[in-house]
């Protein structure tokens, strides 16, 4: 089996991408699940967890793989990294910070993860116990799911050229038939290779999706079928695009829903794809205005996959509500990463949603990663204020404008957020900060900063609470001596008649 390692790299330096020589290895062995004890030293209770796939993120949001409810852990306290040259651990800007062996880590740095290495939070003490063996057996995972017959397996991948194949197999197909072949072969019971379409659950202009049934692996999954513009034959041939059609491929993370397999039948090209449960985010707002912090953990969840697709050198191009689905289990997962022009959906410079688009897509001019940040800027200004930043039709945005800013009313928001929604919705990418993993470094810190104000604001009103109780307690105690001292009055008031009585009557 071959592997790509990778195809082009991003230099945030110039904001350009470098095509690399194709390069192939043998495909690495499969990682074994990563094992991560935790002790309450305090309390001396231990419980080990197993992630089957890297990152692992640690905070106190029940948005990370291994969430913690302790207080001093921040909502998005640190990441765990493994692969085949080892486990490294960053911090990633916490309040309260993390020790390794006892020394404070340096926030947004990464440290190794040596097997004696000692991690603490707080009072929680982490460890990594050998891979055979120990005490404990494992009693959680990071990818359970209700989304999956096997949640516990890792997500099996596209084999590497599988996109390629599919490619050389359409370009001998005749395109003019599609919507036919569409009525006629995709409907429920239909079996396609090893899938039996089930029901159909989507449909737009892209394609349509149905629940299908792989018979093979006896497992539920999506199948896309895509409409393949007649320009993609002639589109994919070119080597650029062939090679990040390829990378997009290779994409494994929590946050970017997996791609398994593509093929082509009479009705053209199809991609079998993870099936989701839930919603998109588009659902979602359209029923009610977010609350802030909720449309701060989507956004942070989205940036996680920009950060992991931009090191890979992919861009999605088409960043929008309707490409973000929340999953009944809580997890947040980006659609469509850099699909819709492989198929010649769109031109490949001007594939996008008016409304998201950067002004650089509206110019069909050169896009990198910062073309992405303006996407997801936008998705969450509208999640905030209710509204696009800026005035857009289907032939013109006010982003195009001399001095152009957007409008980011938003009441209630921290002014960090303001300024920082301010830059990346600049017209000047230069402006815009410069990739997936500068956007989510922002946004971590004022979701840090917010959470830390509303933790001191509680207690705030914490010791308020207390100190009315302590104030009504003292109230208490005095109008408890008063009514003593009013009993102890009666008392001696009776004893007086009972005295003067007796001494009228002897």
């Amino acid at each position: 089996m071959i592997a790509i390692k990778m195809w082009h790299r991003y230099d945030p330096a110039t904001g350009t991408y470098s095509p690399l020589h194709c390069t192939h290895a043998a495909r690495e062995p499969r990682l074994e699940p990563l094992t991560v004890r935790v002790e309450d030293v305090e309390s001396g209770t231990a419980v080990e967890h197993a992630f089957p796939r890297s990152p692992v993120r640690i905070g106190r949001s029940a948005h990370n793989d291994l969430c913690l409810p302790q207080r001093f852990v921040s909502a998005w306290h640190g990441l765990i990294e493994f692969d085949t040259q080892g486990v490294r651990y960053t911090d990633l800007g916490s309040t309260n910070g993390t020790l390794l062996n006892g020394s404070p880590v340096e926030p947004r740095s990464t440290v190794p993860l040596e097997p004696d290495s000692e991690m603490s939070i707080g009072c929680l003490r982490f460890t990594l116990p050998p891979r055979e063996g120990g005490e404990l057996e494992p009693e959680s995972t990071a990818l359970d799911s209700p989304t999956t017959e096997h949640p516990a397996e890792p997500e099996s991948l596209l084999p590497p050229g599988g996109i390629t194949a599919m490619m050389k197999k359409l370009a001998a197909v005749q395109t003019d038939d599609f919507e036919q072949a569409w009525r006629r072969i995709l409907v429920p019971g239909a079996v396609i290779g090893r899938f039996e379409l089930l029901r159909e659950v989507g449909r737009g202009s892209f394609g349509v999706v149905f629940e299908a049934k792989d018979r093979q692996l006896g497992r539920l999954v999506a199948f896309k079928a895509v409409k393949s513009g007649r320009e993609s034959q002639v589109m994919f041939r070119q080597d650029l695009l062939q090679r990040e059609a390829e990378a997009v491929a290779q994409l494994n993370h929590p946050n970017i829903v997996s791609l398994h397999d593509v093929g082509t039948c009479e009705s053209g090209p199809y991609l079998i794809m993870e099936l989701l449960r839930g919603e998109t985010l588009r659902a979602r707002m359209r029923r009610e205005r977010m609350p802030l912090p909720e449309a701060l953990e989507v956004a942070i969840e989205m940036a996680w996959a920009l950060d992991h697709a931009h090191a890979a050198g992919v861009i999605h191009r088409d960043l929008k509500p309707a490409n973000v689905f929340l999953c009944t289990s809580g997890q947040v997962k980006v659609l469509d990463f850099g699909i819709a022009h492989v198929f010649g959906v769109g031109a490949r410079n001007a594939v996008g949603t008016p409304a998201y688009m950067a002004p650089e897509q509206w110019r069909q001019g050169p896009q990198d990663a910062r073309t992405d940040v303006f996407g997801a800027a936008a998705t969450l200004a509208k999640m905030v204020t209710g509204r696009l930043p800026y005035r857009v039709t289907e032939d013109r945005s006010a982003v195009l404008e001399p001095g152009a800013r957007p409008r980011l009313d938003a009441p209630g928001a921290p002014p960090q957020l303001t300024a920082l929604l301010q830059r990346a919705l600049s017209p000047n990418p230069a402006d815009r900060p410069r990739d997936g993993r500068a956007w989510l470094d922002a946004l971590l810190e004022i979701h840090e900063a917010l959470d830390k104000t509303q933790a001191m604001t509680a207690e705030q009103r914490a010791g308020a609470r207390s100190g009315a109780r302590a104030k009504t307690g003292k109230g208490d105690d005095r109008q408890v001596w008063r009514s003593g001292a009013v009993v102890v009055a009666a008392v001696a008031a009776v004893s007086a008649v009972a005295a003067l009585a007796y001494l009228l009557l002897s």
